[in-house]
């Protein structure tokens, strides 16, 4: 019997993954400008961020980002969109 476990992340994650490369900014809430970090990966509940080694983030804080969208679908009131590679 092994003393270590398979570190299988996979698993334990309640909803998937999906690699990406947005770019974002941070808003620390302090009234400093926002610091520009990459979205690496994103789900449902959460991302993993490229920020840098200079920049030091709160516990918590706002991100935004914005990307270029293409309408795919229009319907009542709703719109389903895709984001625009490469923008």
């Amino acid at each position: 019997m092994s003393l270590f476990r398979p570190n299988d992340f996979s698993n334990r994650r309640q909803s998937p993954r999906y690699d990406v490369q947005y770019l974002a900014q941070i808003d620390l809430g302090s009234g400093d400008a926002p610091r520009s970090c990459i979205i690496c990966d994103i789900s449902n509940g959460g991302a993993k961020l490229t920020i840098g080694p200079q920049i030091e983030v709160p516990d918590e804080f706002t991100l935004w980002f914005r990307r270029r969208c293409r309408v795919m679908r229009r319907s009542d009131g709703q719109v389903g969109v895709r984001f625009v590679p490469g923008q």
